[in-house]
C-alpha cells in the first residue's frame, strides 16, 4: 500500500472519528434539553438520582473537590523597547570606470 493511499486511509478514519464525536456531543445535548426522551433512554431502571448517567453530567458538569488554584501573574516591570539599528551601507566607489572585461571598443 503506497503513502498516499494510506494517508486516505487515515484521514477517512480521522473524519469518522470527528463526526462520531460530534454526534455524541449532539445527542447527549438533545437528551440533557429534553426530559422526556431522557427519561425513555432511561426507561423504567430511572431513579431519582442519577448521578452516574452521563447525560446529567453532561447538563451539569463535573465539580472536582479538589480546589483550583491559579498561580499569581509574574511581576513585570515596563521597559521602553529600543529601535532596530539599521547598517549603514558604505559603497566604495570601482576600481575601475570599466570592467575589464568591458572596456571601451577597439576603433
Amino acid at each position: 500500500m503506497g503513502p498516499v493511499r494510506q494517508l486516505r486511509w487515515i484521514d477517512f478514519f480521522r473524519r469518522l472519528l470527528a463526526g462520531g464525536c460530534m454526534a455524541l456531543v449532539f445527542l447527549l445535548g438533545v437528551f440533557a434539553q429534553s426530559p422526556a426522551l431522557h427519561q425513555h433512554l432511561h426507561g423504567t431502571a430511572a431513579t431519582a438520582g442519577n448521578d452516574g448517567c452521563a447525560i446529567e453530567l453532561f447538563a451539569t458538569g463535573v465539580s472536582v473537590p479538589i480546589a483550583v488554584t491559579a498561580a499569581p501573574p509574574a511581576i513585570t516591570e515596563w521597559r521602553e523597547s529600543r529601535p532596530a539599528v539599521r547598517p549603514e551601507l558604505y559603497l566604495d566607489s570601482p576600481r575601475y570606470l570599466f570592467q575589464p572585461e568591458r572596456g571601451p571598443p577597439v576603433c
